[in-house]
């Protein structure tokens, strides 16, 4: 059977990453051998070390590049050192290298095209690698350096991709073959995130947030920036609330302390909505929140193929996006009136309050979605990853 050694950017608390966290937990119950190495450490390294082996604090960061500002400066200033080799992780990372050849790896599995100047680190193991990428454009121009990226688009043996928009995009953007890539959408573990959903005191939750037991609630998540549209998502509200002035809006991922918080406080004081859209920090149980909605709407402008669709599918309610959004009109779908034209913040608004009108109908869509989140299941789509990987390394071998 396959060895794996699959590569991770970080172990924070986003999409990718509870990704990976649901691919290694379904593995460890198969019996397939892995082991995960970090770019960098987060709140999820402990989960991840309940399901395979984890290196962490062992990569050295990147050098900067020998005509960069920085290291312009600090030969200038005539402190410290530009030279990579003078990293303690750069000796650590060395003494590693024999330890991974060791345990006899068949392939390398990265998480996210992020990690390209890891999988060139690892290089001198001679091991054959797949990039599973869940990035669209503006996230690669963001999380990855050209060269790296050249370097993932030359050599390696298969690129899965999380959506048909995330293909497309290497594709048509990036000059990537199209036979080497096979698109495998987002998994989860549905069993163990029902088990979550199911367990939560709603009204409980719904007290503590200071919403009424019989309220529409609309919800959203994504890390605050602008690529998740958290901005759109309060202008969507200030729409639905002159009709419907008793529905509540909830946003999990604002952390206080930013600067992303501080300015959509600033415009819900002016608009006087400070009572009916909620700030939620990331991190904690963001599933016990997922629990109260009775809406999900996803105001992405830039979206792969997000967990968190599934997740409120799972939860048996309506989710809404953009067209032209990425991967998400595919699991949304024509057929459920649920899409809107891009960054369209009025149309979306009447779907709200189409739906919030009539609970019934939430009912049946939620339902749908339900069924189109049972199909990411990791019981379903993992054989396939396993398939794809045996065939893929054979075709390298040959």
């Amino acid at each position: 059977m396959t060895k794996i050694l699959f590569i991770g950017h970080d172990a924070n608390r986003a999409g990718a990453q509870y990704l990976l966290l649901h691919l290694l937990t379904f593995l460890q119950k198969a019996g397939v051998e892995t082991a995960l190495l970090l770019g960098d450490g987060g709140p999820l390294v402990s989960d991840y070390e309940r399901v395979t082996t984890v290196y962490a604090g062992f990569v050295p960061p990147t050098p900067p590049q020998p005509n960069s500002l920085i290291t312009r400066a600090i030969k200038r200033l005539g402190v410290g050192s530009s030279n990579p080799e003078s990293d303690p992780k750069t000796e650590l990372f060395t003494e590693l290298l024999p330890v991974l050849r060791a345990k006899a790896f068949d392939l390398i599995f990265s998480n996210t095209i992020a990690n390209g100047g890891l999988l060139r680190r690892l290089q001198p193991l001679g091991l054959p690698f797949i990039s599973y990428v869940h990035e669209l454009e503006t996230s690669i121009h963001i999380y990855t350096k050209p060269d790296e990226l050249r370097y993932q688009l030359d050599h390696a043996t298969l690129f899965l991709c999380g959506s048909d928009a995330v293909r497309q995009n290497l594709v048509q953007n990036h000059g990537l073959a199209s036979e080497k890539t096979e698109v495998l959408n987002s998994l989860i573990r549905t069993e163990s995130l029902l088990n979550t959903l199911q367990s939560v005191d709603r009204p409980a939750v719904r007290t503590r947030l200071g919403i009424p037991l019989d309220a529409v609630v609309v919800g959203g998540c994504g890390n605050a920036e602008w690529r998740k549209g958290v901005d759109l998502f309060v202008l969507m509200a200030q729409q639905v609330l002159k009709t419907h002035p008793d529905a509540y809006f909830v946003w999990i991922g604002v952390p206080k302390k930013s600067e992303e918080y501080r300015r959509l406080t600033y415009d819900l004081e002016r608009m006087q909505l400070n009572d009916r859209v909620i700030l939620i920090e990331p991190g904690g149980d963001y599933l016990t929140y997922f629990a109260c909605f009775d809406i999900f709407t996803l105001t992405s402008r830039e979206d792969p193929y997000p967990l968190v669709i599934l997740e409120a599918g799972l939860n048996q309610i309506p989710v809404l996006c953009f067209r032209d959004s990425g991967g998400s009109p595919d699991f949304v779908g024509e057929d459920t009136g649920c899409l809107v034209n891009y960054s369209d913040v009025a149309a979306l608004s009447d779907v709200i309050r189409r739906l919030a009108d009539a609970p019934e109908e939430r009912r049946r869509l939620g339902a749908i979605f339900y069924q189109r989140a049972m199909h990411h299941d990791a019981g379903v789509l993992v054989p396939r990853l396993l398939a794809i990987l045996e065939t893929a390394l054979n075709e390298h071998n040959t």
